[in-house]
This record gives C-alpha cells, sequence and structure tokens, in this order.
C-alpha cells in the first residue's frame, strides 16, 4: 500500500506463521515481517524486509478507494490466489452491503464491522487479496470469507475500516474492541407477535427498540445488572434506534472504563453502569473452550 513496503492482508491467513514470504507479479520475492494484527477485524499489516542482495525499488502500489461510496450492482474484481493458481482475477457485482457479521456468519464479531457482498468468485487461496473497483481501479475491500452452502455468495473488509486502525498496526499497537457480552437484536412489535405466537412461553415485549436477548454469564453485562428483554435506549449518552448502532458504539468503547447504559425494563427507565472489557481475549477464550469440547 506503500512505497516502504507495507502489505495489508487477512490476519488468519499470517497467523501462526514463523516465516512469512510474499511473490509480487513481476516474480520477485521477499521475505516479511509482521507489524501488526488485529484478529476481530481480521486485518494484518506486513513491511518487507529486502534481503542484503535486494533492493524494493519501483514496487507496485495500490491506490485504496472509499469503500462509503459503493452501490449495489457495481462491477468489482477479486484477484487472489485459490487452489495454489497465482494471480486470478475473478469479476461480479456488490451485491450487498453493510452485511453484519451475524448474517455473514461469523456472529462471534459481535457487530465490529459490517462487510461488503459479492458475487465475484471468491475461494480458499482468495483471503487476503483485494476487492477492487473495475471503474476506477482502486481496492474497495480485503477479500476474507465465503457463506457456507450458499455459491456466489462472499464477503470483504471495506477499505474504510482497514484506514481506520492501518496506522496503529503498522507500528505495532493493536486496537481494542468493547464487549458487554449481550446478543442485541433490533425489536418491532410485529416481529415479536410473530415470535410469541411460534412460542408463547418466550414472551417478548412487543415494542420497538434495541431488545437485550441474552445475556452471558460472567460478563461485564451480566455484572452491570442488564437483563434479557431490557431494551436499550442510550449508551454513553448516545440514542440507539438499532442494533448494529448500539455495537458500533460498544466497539469503540473504552476499555474497563464504566460506559453508561440507560435501558427501558418494563415500563421503567434505569440508568446502569457497565464496564467494557476487550473482545479479542475474550473471543480465543471462546474458541479454546469450543475446541476442547469437540476432543
Amino acid at each position: 500500500v506503500n512505497k516502504e513496503g507495507y502489505i495489508l492482508t487477512n490476519a488468519h491467513v499470517v497467523d501462526g506463521s514463523n516465516r512469512i514470504y510474499i511473490t509480487l507479479t513481476d516474480g520477485r520475492r521477499f521475505r516479511a515481517e509482521l507489524q501488526g494484527s488485529d484478529d476481530i477485524v481480521d486485518i494484518a499489516v506486513l513491511k518487507i524486509v529486502p534481503e542484503s542482495d535486494q533492493t524494493i525499488d519501483n514496487l507496485p502500489v495500490a491506490q485504496l478507494g472509499d469503500s462509503d461510496q459503493l452501490e449495489v450492482g457495481q462491477f468489482v474484481t477479486a484477484i487472489g490466489c485459490p487452489g495454489g493458481l497465482d494471480n486470478t482475477c475473478t469479476i461480479g457485482i456488490i451485491s450487498g452491503l453493510k452485511r453484519c457479521p451475524n448474517t455473514v456468519g461469523i456472529p462471534d464479531k459481535m457487530g465490529v464491522l459490517d462487510y461488503i457482498q459479492t458475487d465475484a468468485a471468491i475461494n480458499q487461496g482468495n483471503s487476503g487479496g483485494p476487492l477492487v473497483d473495475v471503474e476506477s481501479g482502486n481496492i474497495v475491500g480485503i477479500n476474507t470469507c465465503i457463506r457456507a452452502n450458499m455459491e456466489g455468495t462472499s464477503f470483504a473488509i471495506p477499505t474504510n475500516k482497514i484506514l481506520a486502525i492501518v496506522d496503529d498496526l503498522a507500528i505495532g499497537i493493536t486496537p481494542t474492541h468493547g464487549y458487554l457480552g449481550v446478543d442485541m437484536t433490533t425489536m418491532t412489535p410485529a416481529l415479536a407477535n410473530y415470535i410469541n405466537k411460534l412460542s408463547p412461553a418466550a414472551a417478548v415485549p412487543e415494542r420497538d427498540g434495541v431488545m437485550i436477548e441474552k445475556v452471558f454469564k460472567n460478563s461485564p453485562a451480566k455484572e452491570g445488572g442488564l437483563k434479557k428483554f431490557d431494551f436499550v435506549l442510550e449508551i454513553d449518552g448516545k440514542r440507539v434506534f438499532n442494533a448494529d448502532a448500539a455495537h458500533v458504539i460498544l466497539d469503540r468503547a473504552t476499555i474497563g472504563q464504566e460506559l453508561s447504559i440507560k435501558v427501558l425494563r418494563d415500563d421503567t427507565e434505569i440508568t446502569l453502569q457497565v464496564k467494557p472489557e476487550d473482545l479479542s481475549p475474550r473471543l480465543k477464550q471462546v474458541r479454546q473452550e469450543r475446541l476442547k469440547r469437540k476432543r
């Protein structure tokens, strides 16, 4: 992404690597070092480390575009190395925007970012490669995953989310992501009524707002007094109208510092103080526990 030899890829591509090598389209091969990674957003920054007999002159530099300007139907191409077939390009369109992690099939990410959806073919080996706007030639996303059992449905991390953290990652600073330990959903009276008809025992309150579906045990939310069926009105003094907006505020919250959350419980407004934890260590713990159960 610049002439100094900094490179973007997915964190999961280099996770656990002892040595990293990169090969350019002109055939030059360099060793690279990991500068920093964010396993929640799934982005890593590498830096080329030339050997004594190598130079990094004339590096091809990619231009990062404004992913906020993307529109559904826009033509894009995905570049990568699927199945070891280097420099493979597939073309498609932007088929969706602002796909939340739960929709994508990565609920662990807790709404940290919205994904770009594309029907450009992405397979194993495409991860970490660019999603390029065909018209401008600018990179608008980093290809990251596919949706299981859904052919022609792939996802990329928007460049604007990457640009928000890349400078920190380049100097070894890992961004934090606030975690409370709740599942939230955007509820409506019609949806609540439908759920209650299917399962009368659910007893979901029939009102509009951001409803807490579940509070995890041993979580900041549990300790702070949040409960199932609380409707979140404000977080840190900011009014929230849907679950995605609430997740964005929580993601940016200061770790360990009390966060004011106003909720509607039954018909009473209550303000609670909750101290967010960093999501990354918590997520690693959850994944380790899952692996133990599988064994």
